[in-house]
């Protein structure tokens, strides 16, 4: 994998993977990450990019939580809170990052810095109602943020569970409309 560093920031998007339940970060034709999960309803997901490995799991439903871990040591790396009102992400070294929804019928969300300037925005992009990958702007302010590769990993992360969980929610309402109707 090309480290982020050395990737052309322009062209970045996340795209689904060859294996199932897996997308990868890229930047014309080199990965510059990727983010799997073993089973499409758990939340256990495994992020790689060039030096790190990382695990990620959501907990909670009504106010969710992330949670990242160094996939060796185990050890704490960061926390997203998701709220209606105010998201943030925490870093285990103190830094915070705000997470915001800036699309209203496209999915769309942007983490920025505590002071609220943009650092790299999501787009999903679908093919039908699947979730085909998603499109990724990172703003100057973002390219020497030394966190970015987290944040986008981490974002994209809690769209692709939110995304899930969506079309869960929406094949229960066929079903139970199917039974009762």
């Amino acid at each position: 994998m090309q480290p982020l560093s050395a990737a052309e920031m322009e062209g970045l998007r996340w795209t689904r993977g060859p294996e199932a339940h897996s997308y990868h970060l890229e930047s014309g034709k080199d990965p510059i990450a990727t983010l799997r999960w073993d089973r499409p309803v758990e939340s256990l997901a495994v992020a790689e990019g060039a030096g790190v490995k990382w695990t990620l799991r959501r907990h909670g439903f009504v106010r969710p939580i992330v949670a990242v871990h160094d996939a060796d040591s185990g050890k704490p790396v960061a926390e997203l809170h998701v709220h209606v009102s105010q998201s943030l992400a925490q870093l285990s070294d103190g830094t915070v990052y705000r997470w915001a929804r800036t699309g209203f019928w496209i999915p769309a969300w942007e983490f920025q810095s505590a002071a609220g300037k943009e650092l790299a925005s999501f787009e999903p992009v679908r093919e039908e109602a699947r979730l085909a990958g998603g499109l990724v702007s990172v703003s100057p302010e973002g390219r020497s943020d030394p966190n970015l590769l987290l944040l986008l990993v981490l974002g994209w992360y809690f769209i692709v569970q939110a995304w899930t969980e969506d079309e869960a929610v929406a094949a229960s309402r066929t079903i139970l409309d199917a039974v009762s109707g």
